[in-house]
Formats: structure tokens, sequence, C-alpha cells
């Protein structure tokens, strides 16, 4: 009984969607550490875990064009791409192919992983004004990297790289405020119509007793 129950949890795993907005090129580049697009070419999604039923996938990218880097000291021409089959946020490439990609680094491992919140998606996917867009937000990234250089500001890749947990919380507080800010409409909204009906009350009220 005890090993049905866990294989049907494993089989449930990817049950549970990734929960966040529509995300957008815009704001994707602004999320992630790493913009670019690549060649899936390899994809190995045999690696095993330590659990029987739970398989995680390794994806060998080489890199095509940089939108956004880690920084001048980045010259891989090739990266590692990691997916947790535990994670529903996480971007697992089923199929070889160009993609445009919006990544995290792990500086823990240096493999580099997406998420379903960002706007990752195959290139034959993209439109013109899509290309763009990205040309743009490379163009005010690169003069915002020189205008924090001239200020003699530095940066460091433990900086520029926040882990996996710390990207997933963003994401949360990100949802959470953006929850919490509907919720703020919807309360002056029915503020106001409680204000408008106890207005037309009190105007009734006032003709009856003048009569």
């Amino acid at each position: 009984m005890k090993g049905l129950i866990l294989f049907s949890f494993f089989l449930s795993i990817n049950v549970f969607a990734c929960k966040c907005d529509e995300p957008t090129i815009k704001n994707s580049f602004e999320s992630a550490d790493f913009v670019f697009i690549g060649d899936v070419y390899d994809v190995n999604k045999t690696y095993k875990t330590g659990y029987l039923y739970v398989e995680n996938s390794l994806s060998k990218i080489k890199i095509e064009k940089i939108y956004k880097s880690l920084g001048s000291d980045f010259k891989s021409e090739e990266i590692t791409f990691f997916g947790q089959q535990f994670n529903s946020c996480d971007i697992i490439f089923n199929e070889k192919g160009k993609y445009l990609i919006f990544a995290y680094i792990d500086p823990d491992t240096t493999f580099f992983y997406s998420s379903h919140c960002l706007a990752t998606k195959k290139v034959s996917e993209l439109k013109e004004s899509d290309f763009a867009l990205l040309e743009k937000l490379n163009k005010d990234f690169t003069e915002s990297i020189l205008k924090e250089r001239d200020n003699e500001q530095t940066f460091s890749l433990e900086f520029r790289t926040p882990d996996k947990i710390i990207n997933e919380l963003k994401f949360d507080n990100k949802k959470l405020s953006e929850n919490n800010q509907k919720q703020k409409m919807y309360l002056v909204a029915v503020g106001i119509l409680l204000l408008l009906i106890i207005t037309v009350f009190i105007i009734k009220y006032r003709k009856n007793n003048s009569r």
C-alpha cells in the first residue's frame, strides 16, 4: 500500500501547475540574469534523482546571440541547462531547436535554468516587433551598465546571480503585491458604492420628512 501511494505521488508531480501571470518580454528581460538566443542541440531527460520515478533534465545549448549578459567575464559559447521535475515552474526542454531564453544561473552548480514565469519560447514563435523590443532593451541595459561604471560602482557575480529560492520568492512577492493592489481597488470601489447608496438614502429620507 505504501509503495502504491508513493508511486501515485510521483506520477502526480507535474499536475500542479506553476502559478504566475502571463510573462512579457520586457518584464522577463528585467528579471533574468541572462537573455540570449540559443540552439538546444542535446536533451538528456534520463538524469536520475534519488527517487525512483523522478527524472530531471540536462540540456546543452549553443549560444548564438546575447541580449543581456552576466558581465564582461562571461566568455562561454555553450551552457548547460538544468530542469527539475519536482519544480513545476522549471522549464524542461522537450525538443531541440532555437529558443529565446531568459535564464538564471545557480551560483553553486553554475547550471542555468529558466521558469515558466519568464517569456522563454521558440524563436519561430517570435514576431519582428519582439526582436525590435529585444534590441531596444539590450541598448538600454548596455547604457545603464556604462553609466554605473562611470559612477565607479562595481558589480560582482554574487549579486547579479541570486539563487533559485530568492528568484522564486521574488515571483511570489510580486504576485502577492499584485493581489494586494487588486484587493485595495476592490475595497475602494465597494466603499464608493456604499457611500453613494448612503447618500441616496439620506436624500430620499430628507425629502420624505420635508413633505
